[in-house]
């Protein structure tokens, strides 16, 4: 296992494209310094292997992909503040001082963590001073729930300022709740005319960033809101049972009825229950969290069922991220079966590897496409960086997770 993750960064340091500070990564030929599929995702993935492999922070393809990754965000951070678009979580200035916070913690980089609350107080003061619009994206992927995340992610407590930024986007996000028979809901933003309540981009993901606000900020409103969001997805789902969200409401007829991913499925919903369980603690959030786990079960992941299922091997929408979601329930639980069921799940993804000569990495699968395999990436959510993370990680499974939500 440790080899192939070593192997697995051998081939993302080949990857790299030089960029002024050291270097970027690309997703089907363009470049890009995001969390979800550039150099701040590189950087989380060497943070997360670090952390369960301290020796190979240094001297190691680990080492000198995190060392050209953080130069790179370090550069950005101070001199380029156009090269983000936006300070959302996945594609802008949120995701790299998330990044950068996590390698400075794996590692014990001040310099890093310096910069990650610098970035941080800037995405504040630019939510503290910007004007209501109605029409903000909300999610956790590019939107104002995600934009939370990043502001309350700081270790030993949260600046005021960045509080009073993570409040305010809170109450924005509550003016936006679409009040259904199953409770509060959220379409990603105006002009979207189908709900998505998953983790990554609806109501699930929303309220845990309202829940986590709450929790910081003693604000026992945005608590009971979330609960209430939590509910009416139990209810959407049909629990008590096993039950995954559906996909998309209303339906669409070229898309699956559910998906089981972090992005849409149990796996990220589940961080929600998770969540709600230590802020709002009730015995139906650990049931749930139960029921998330046998809807994966009952999906016979990673078994490839059909054409187009199971495709993916990646963070967001495939086995890594399911592995991962295991791996920090066993951390929380200590049950022994979560662990070899990631081991499963592992070997499977070890079956896929793709070797190269610099390396190891591996493609998803797009049944539609010929030939089906996709060129192989580099990044966090799609590529070999959060794969690799994730092997790094099971080879030491009492390493904690450095992002709850992730």
């Amino acid at each position: 296992m440790r080899d192939v993750v070593a192997d697995a960064f051998g081939w993302i340091e080949a990857a790299a494209v030089p960029a002024e500070g050291g270097s970027c990564w690309t997703e089907a030929g363009v470049r890009y310094d995001d969390l979800y599929c550039g150099t701040a995702g590189v950087l989380l993935a060497c943070a997360e292997a670090a952390s369960a492999r301290p020796s190979a922070a240094a001297g190691s393809a680990i080492g000198r992909v995190a060392a050209a990754a953080r130069g790179r965000l370090l550069h950005l951070a101070v001199g380029d503040p156009a090269a983000l678009p936006d300070d959302g979580l996945f594609g802008g200035w949120g995701g790299a001082a998330v990044a950068l916070r996590a390698w400075g913690a794996a590692v014990a980089d001040p310099e890093a963590a310096e910069a990650a609350e610098r970035l941080t107080g800037e995405i504040a003061g630019r939510v503290l001073r910007r004007t209501p619009e109605p029409d903000r994206c909300t999610d956790i992927i590019d939107g104002d729930a995600g934009i939370i995340l990043a502001l309350l992610g700081a270790p030993g407590g949260v600046e005021p300022r960045q509080a009073e930024a993570a409040g305010r986007l809170a109450d924005g996000l509550v003016a936006l709740a679409d009040e259904r028979d199953e409770g509060p809901q959220w379409l990603m933003g105006r002009g979207y005319e189908r709900l998505m309540p998953g983790f990554s981009h609806g109501t699930a993901g929303i309220a845990y960033a309202l829940a986590l606000t709450g929790r910081a900020l003693g604000r026992d409103d945005l608590v009971a809101l979330a609960v209430r969001a939590a509910d009416g997805l139990m209810r959407m789902a049909g629990f008590p049972g096993r039950w995954a969200l559906p996909l998309v409401v209303p339906p669409q007829e070229h898309r699956p009825p559910v998906t089981f991913g972090w992005c849409h499925g149990p796996t990220g919903t589940a961080r929600l229950f998770t969540l709600l369980d230590a802020v709002a603690p009730q015995p139906r959030w650990g049931e749930a969290v139960e029921a998330c786990l046998g809807a994966l079960r009952d999906s016979r992941l990673p078994e490839r069922l059909y054409p187009g299922y199971w495709d993916n091997v990646a963070r967001c929408c495939g086995t890594a991220g399911v592995g991962q979601f295991l791996l920090d329930r066993h951390a929380a639980t200590g049950d022994p079966a979560l662990l070899d069921w990631a081991k499963v799940l592992a070997a499977d993804v070890l079956s896929r590897t793709v070797t190269e000569p610099a390396g190891v990495t591996w493609s998803n699968t797009e049944h539609t496409k010929n030939p089906p395999q996709l060129p192989p990436e580099p990044g966090l959510m799609q590529g070999s960086a959060g794969v690799a993370a994730w092997l790094a990680r099971l080879a030491a499974p009492g390493t904690p997770p450095l992002l709850p939500w992730l």
